[in-house]
């Protein structure tokens, strides 16, 4: 289980002089998870994880395992789950700009295999999307791929690949209608590095690999071809054993004026003040639109895992 509990306070500058700038904050309860997971048996497992977010109250995740163990490395995972697109690692409150744009939910069927060791893990899945092509049924016909490596304990890097990106769960508010004229497909890449025993640094980058048509995402009025990409890179520090900081630049290509930012950095602070509660100060700078929009957020968060 995990509760979080937020107190955010934004300020919002305009480049504009005719608009005056805002300030706004609240504190609120802001996510609430249980899981619970079912061995059915040696080689079958359930697992549901409900979450309450936003005031819905939801099944975030709800998918039956099925796995060959160790003697045959292979696992198929059906139902509703999170797609291996992206990794999404980050020491930040706040969601990187990677996840914003590439995280996918959805039901699915995804099959993989581990060899070498554990060192390599290779999957695939199929699932429907939220958006389709103009003209196509309503068809299962959106795939997903995804490679991993730890070469040791302290380094993780991967590829991953969809045809259906539009369908994220960022990305599919911002599409103009339920279809699109071409299927466009993303691609994700990323490597986490842990070192000298109190150091991790976290880099990623998402991007579409073509171009989405004018008017299918962000406004039916502009008059451009659009290709979303994100990147984030994190540096973060063991000051204590409890204390951990961490510094973060990121920033997207096409983001729209409100869905991306074209830069986004800053830092936060993590203080394990006991077991399994943990209490966190992020400051974040978002620029928008051409520099046209600023914001600067301060977030202090409390969780608790059980």
């Amino acid at each position: 289980g995990l509760i979080e509990f937020e107190a955010a306070h934004t300020r919002t500058r305009f480049a504009d002089p005719a608009q005056e700038d805002q300030e706004e904050n609240d504190m609120d309860l802001a996510t609430v998870e249980v899981a619970m997971d079912a061995k059915i048996s040696d080689h079958a497992d359930g697992h549901v994880l409900f979450k309450y977010e936003e005031d819905d109250l939801f099944v975030d995740e709800g998918f039956i395992t099925l796995s060959g163990k160790e003697q045959y490395p292979v696992f198929l995972k059906a139902g509703r789950q999170y797609l291996p697109f992206g990794y999404f690692d980050s020491h930040f409150v706040t969601d990187p700009t990677t996840l914003v744009l590439g995280e996918t939910n959805d039901g699915a069927v995804v099959a993989g295999y581990r060899f070498a060791g554990d060192m390599v893990e290779i999957s695939a899945g199929l699932f429907n999307g939220a958006v389709d092509e103009t003209g196509d049924d309503d068809m299962i016909d959106s795939v997903v791929a995804a490679f991993a490596f730890q070469p040791f304990a302290s380094v993780m890097m991967g590829l991953s690949y969809t045809s259906n990106l539009i369908s994220s769960d960022g990305l599919s508010e911002f599409a103009v209608n339920d279809t699109i004229d071409d299927m466009v497909g993303g691609w994700s890449a990323y490597l986490t590095v842990a070192f000298l025993e109190r150091f991790t640094f976290v880099a990623e980058y998402a991007a579409a690999l073509d171009h989405f048509s004018t008017g299918e995402i962000y406004d039916a009025a502009d008059t451009q071809d659009r290709k979303p990409a994100a990147w984030n890179l994190e540096l973060g520090f063991s000051i204590l054993e409890n204390l951990e900081m961490a510094i973060g630049y990121g920033g997207s290509d096409d983001g729209g004026t409100e869905f991306l930012p074209e830069t986004q950095y800053g830092a936060v602070a993590n203080w394990g003040i006991f077991d399994r509660t943990n209490l966190a100060l992020e400051f974040l700078r978002a620029e928008f639109d051409d520099d046209g929009v600023e914001t600067d957020t301060v977030t202090l968060q409390l969780a608790i895992e059980f």
